[in-house]
């Protein structure tokens, strides 16, 4: 019965002479035709077109919308008493193959639609130049730039079918551009891929229509780099996450130009570069470029949580380049380690102890903030009686202890122990007591061969005093308790140490040298004496300073020294003509009034 309905409806409009065209069926109670088939347009003409609704009521609202953009947008008519929803002074704004779709939008026919022939749109006048796409925004001078089209369009948009010569130019100072600055278009495309500039480097480039002055132009801007060195540049990124101690996934440097083009050849193509972080690296932190591209394949983050990479170009002065932050995950759990350390000391044992932390770390020194060790719990053990908390649960990996005491004076070893796993303990010294008057070496001089005994100034309380040498010692040093003895001449380091008792802790001194001279000695006379005139003699031995005085213990006899080396004196000396001959003593009196003797031969 339905479709009897519709033959007859399309018989009586075609008897009436109206030539509707109905594209679709109907979708809901009424069926929507097209008047007739719309033909081909130019943008910017208006056009009318009529919309039918069968059965005929009147005050439906018709709306239209497109495959294309229509001026207005989105037109809407309502149907007459035939039906007809006329409309006048439609037109396509931009397209080129476009259909039309009638939807009825009031009831009972709300939602039918019906769609219209596809027709052509051809583009109006030619009335301006756009970039289709533009020339890049960077580039090298000398190097030839990306290829970019431009198209003569007509004002609303559509591509003309032109053939017009376009040329460009750059109307910034000293920007000459070369190459291929000038092209037919081709159905309303002109394309450029051989364009590059000589020179410039903030540029614009201007494209006009050399064949029809009345089309606007189009300009876009181009910033120029040489091909000198300038910085350097992370191209990629190295990774965002990576577990501490693991290598890197392999990452890039290159050796740019001003705008971010990387080098490839002649200077700063082999460049070094380096990384360094506020964080701890290892691995290979330096490589030679290749090609302008410095590849790392083997970098290690050991420490560190939120890092980034500083690539600096060794070679030359480059601006440097920072990376993007790489969060850095913990190995797995291996250590106990005090990251707030216990006081070194403390006045009066009982006293609870400033706060102090101990972390669960792995193998690198990274705290285990998750997973695995985060949550553990540590206990503090001693050699001394301990008293208040113990234990604490550790939170992201750190374990706080703000209620311990040592219960006893002197010197306090605390162990730190994960109670939840099998790790590497932590160990601290904390002495317990009142600090002693400070400790010096009063002795401080001796005499090679012969035994010194040290003494300290300063401490206090019952403590005894131990000592120690120090290694490489040029005076060759022995230490028996606080017996100091030396081989030969020069120095020696020695620290006292006084125990501590049960007011007082343990206080050393500072490592204090101790220096010793050659005994003052005369050893023998070189050189004859002969009564009667002047005579030139040595004597050996050691310990001397300020040409000491020489005096014979007979008289008759004077000397002079003239030389004083130390271990020898040169001197003069000079008999008279009746000193007996025989077995004679010069002594040697330094400026001290020291003083040794020697014997000589007077012949």
């Amino acid at each position: 019965m339905r479709s009897l309905v519709a033959l007859v409806a399309t018989s009586a409009l075609m008897v009436a002479g109206l030539a509707f065209v109905a594209v679709s069926p109907a979708s809901a109670a009424g069926t929507l035709t097209f008047s007739a088939s719309i033909p081909t347009q130019t943008a910017g003409a208006g056009f009318n077109f009529v919309v039918n609704v069968a059965p005929t009521p009147a005050g439906d609202t018709i709306n239209i919308t497109s495959t294309c953009t229509l001026n207005p947008a989105n037109p809407s008519e309502v149907t007459d008493g035939s039906g007809n929803a006329t409309f006048t002074g439609v037109y396509v704004k931009l397209g080129s193959t476009c259909t039309l779709t009638a939807t009825d939008v009031t009831s009972p026919n709300n939602g039918a639609t019906v769609q219209s022939n596809s027709f052509t749109v051809n583009a109006a006048g030619e009335s301006k130049l756009v970039y289709t796409p533009a020339p890049p925004v960077t580039g090298t001078v000398g190097v030839t730039l990306t290829q970019f089209k431009v198209s003569v369009e007509d004002t609303y948009g559509n591509v003309t079918s032109s053939g017009d010569t376009i040329t460009l130019t750059s109307p910034t100072a000293g920007c000459v551009i070369a190459g291929n600055d000038a092209g037919a278009a081709s159905s309303g495309v002109a394309t450029f891929s051989a364009v590059d500039f000589t020179s410039g480097s903030a540029c614009a480039v201007l494209a006009t229509d050399t064949s029809n002055g009345s089309v606007t132009t189009v300009t876009s801007t181009v910033t120029l780099a040489t091909t000198t060195p300038a910085e350097v540049g992370f191209t990629p990124q190295p990774a965002l996450t990576v577990a501490a101690g693991a290598v890197l996934p392999s990452f890039a440097v290159s050796v740019e130009e001003s705008n971010g083009i990387p080098i490839t050849s002649g200077t700063g193509s082999t460049d070094v570069i380096t990384l360094t972080s506020t964080c701890t690296l290892s691995g290979t932190t330096s490589v030679a470029a290749v090609g302008g591209v410095a590849t790392f394949a083997a970098l290690t983050i050991k420490t560190g949580s939120s890092c980034q990479l500083v690539a600096t170009d060794t070679t030359r002065v480059l601006a440097v380049a920072t990376s993007t932050v790489i969060l850095v995950t913990a190995g797995a759990a291996t250590q106990v380690v005090f990251t707030t350390a216990p006081p070194a000391t403390e006045t009066t044992a009982s006293t609870i102890l400033a706060t102090f932390r101990a972390s669960v770390e792995d193998a690198n020194g990274n705290v285990e903030t998750t997973g695995l060790g985060s949550s553990d719990t540590i206990a503090i053990t001693s050699t001394c009686a301990l008293g208040g908390t113990t234990t604490a649960a550790a939170f992201a990996g750190v374990a706080t202890f703000s209620a311990l005491s040592i219960n006893a004076t002197g010197a306090c070893v605390l162990t730190a122990t994960d109670s939840s796993r099998t790790l590497t303990a932590a160990t601290h010294t904390t002495s317990v007591g009142t600090p002693q008057a400070a400790v010096t070496v009063r002795t401080l001089k001796g005499t090679a061969g012969a035994t010194l005994r040290l003494a300290i100034a300063g401490g206090t309380g019952t403590g005894a005093v131990t000592w120690t040498l120090a290694a490489g010692s040029t005076a060759v040093c022995t230490l028996t308790g606080n017996a100091l003895t030396a081989r030969r001449a020069g120095a020696c380091t020695v620290t006292a140490t006084k125990a501590g008792d049960t007011t007082y802790i343990a206080a050393s001194s500072p490592a204090t040298k101790v220096t010793f001279i050659l005994p003052f000695k005369a050893y023998r006379v070189i050189g004859a004496v002969f009564p009667g005139r002047t005579n030139r003699a040595t004597i050996t031995g050691s310990g001397f300073y300020g040409r000491p005085r020489v005096i014979s213990n007979v008289g008759g006899i004077s000397t002079r020294v003239i030389r004083d080396t130390g271990h020898a004196l040169v001197v003069f000396i000079f008999v008279g003509g009746g000193v007996r001959p025989g077995v004679h003593a010069f002594t040697i009196i330094l400026a001290n009034g020291k003083r040794t003797a020697v014997r000589y031969s007077l012949r």
